[in-house]
């Protein structure tokens, strides 16, 4: 008789190739040092109750800098951040898990990041047929959450498809994208994400054209100074002369964001 495995007893579960499509979504983000903006000058200390995960599937966690002012501190998969509030931090991570009511923002004098994501999402679900713009500039993973990012990859889909982009027609997008999923992610989405409710919320929360568009250029060119920071030897940037001074620009960079860097 053949000897059994000494791991023979237990189900290993096969990734599927969606799976592996899931799992690598932030994994640029990840190469080019894109997960976390550095922390305030100021110490500060959070709360032994936890954090609360929002319905976007970031976690909030509660805290104060060394001075008794609140601070969140903000953790999702493809970024990472702590922010000063203007208000009680509990409340305002509370406000995050809300499944009804539009979103407030963080902080009025420092936008977070989550913040600018929203407002270019809510933007895009109240009208999609702005997507003809946002999408030719503005990558997938600028969105750092599994549910912005799938939302923000179901409406790019639809509208390549030239079909109607309703939340309907997104959360039926991300349900299909769910089903080839492997019984333990799909479970994982099932106990952390709520796509409906978080779509529901950006169909409510204000966001105008100049809004929207000043969230998106900030966010895209955030991570494109990021990652330019990050690897000012790689030979494979380029280099554009300005009047004063010679800048490097990533391939990566939208042609019509150059001239803003």
């Amino acid at each position: 008789m053949t000897p059994r495995p000494a791991w023979s007893g237990y189900h290993v579960e096969a990734r599927t190739d969606a799976d592996l499509r899931w799992e690598s979504r932030f994994d640029q983000r990840h190469r080019q040092g894109l997960l976390r903006r550095p922390a305030p000058s100021t110490d500060y200390t959070l709360r032994w109750s936890g954090p609360v995960r929002g319905i976007d599937g970031a976690l909030y966690h509660a805290g104060e800098d060394h001075s008794g002012a609140p601070v969140v501190s903000v953790f999702s998969p493809g970024y990472q951040e702590v922010v000063p509030v203007s208000w009680a931090t509990d409340d305002w991570a509370e406000h995050r898990a809300l499944t009804e009511g539009r979103f407030v923002a963080l902080s009025g004098w420092r936008p977070a990041r989550v913040d600018h994501e929203d407002l270019v999402l809510a933007y895009l679900a109240q009208r999609p047929r702005e997507l003809n713009d946002f999408g030719r500039w503005v990558p997938v993973d600028t969105f750092t959450t599994h549910v912005r990012y799938g939302i923000y990859e179901a409406m790019l889909a639809l509208h390549a498809d030239a079909e109607p982009v309703t939340p309907a027609a997104v959360e039926e997008y991300v349900r299909r994208s769910t089903e080839e999923l492997s019984p333990r992610i799909a479970q994982l989405i099932a106990d952390t994400m709520d796509t409906p409710a978080y779509l529901r919320r950006l169909t409510l929360t204000p966001s105008t054209s100049i809004e929207a568009l000043d969230a998106a250029v900030h966010l895209v060119m955030a991570d494109w100074k990021a990652a330019s920071a990050a690897s000012r030897t790689d030979t494979s940037l380029q280099y554009t002369e300005l009047p004063d001074r010679p800048v490097e620009v990533s391939p990566h960079l939208p042609t019509h964001l150059q001239d803003q860097s």
